[in-house]
């Protein structure tokens, strides 16, 4: 999963130079603030995820399995649509010294503003909330706590202006097909 992830990630970098690219702002892009408190919430979901990974994994084969599968082939979808049709924003200035700000313009240097429909952000945190979900072992209030998180990240990814308000839908979509997609993967009974 994480070399999938990285080689989406570098490997469309190394195109995009070469492509065109296309601006989908929406009207409601323009009136949301830059806000770089956000960028706690955006940093932590690297960590969520893999605390989620890890939980949803040792639940046994095939949530592994689903789990692992469904992350895939949303990576490899996103990848498609990232080289297909790239987009980019207009990221604002920091203004201001800081911590936080000073992780935000970080980001920014190490982050160009491409590769942003789907979020991956957006897909990674709803891809291990759905996967939790189908754990029968996990307690409700994690479960719970882990809604909560993706929403939160959710807002962070267009209050830090490193996604549009359709990348998030694009996230959500993307993670739910493979979702999906992955329930149809039948495994075979052991005979006793």
């Amino acid at each position: 999963m994480i070399a999938t992830l990285l080689l989406v990630y570098f490997g469309t970098h190394l195109f995009l130079p070469y492509l065109p690219s296309y601006r989908l702002d929406m009207r409601i892009d323009a009136f949301i603030p830059c806000v770089p408190e956000w960028i706690s919430v955006y940093c932590l979901a690297y960590p969520s995820w893999v605390v989620s990974a890890v939980i949803i994994l040792a639940q046994g084969k095939e949530h592994a399995i689903r789990f692992s599968g469904a992350c895939i082939l949303a990576l490899i979808i996103s990848c498609i649509i990232f080289l297909a049709w790239p987009l980019t924003m207009e990221r604002p200035e920091i203004i201001g010294d800081g911590l936080l700000r000073e992780l935000l313009r970080a980001i920014y240097r190490a982050d160009p503003p491409n590769n942003l429909f789907p979020s991956l952000h957006v897909l990674a945190s709803y891809v291990c909330w759905r996967g939790l979900l189908g754990c029968p072992r996990i307690p409700g209030w994690f479960k719970g706590f882990n809604f909560v998180f993706f929403v939160l990240v959710c807002f962070s990814v267009v209050l830090v202006k490193q996604h549009l308000m359709i990348d998030i839908p694009g996230g959500i979509i993307v993670g739910e097909a493979s979702i999906q997609a992955m329930r149809g993967v039948r495994f075979k009974q052991k005979k006793a």
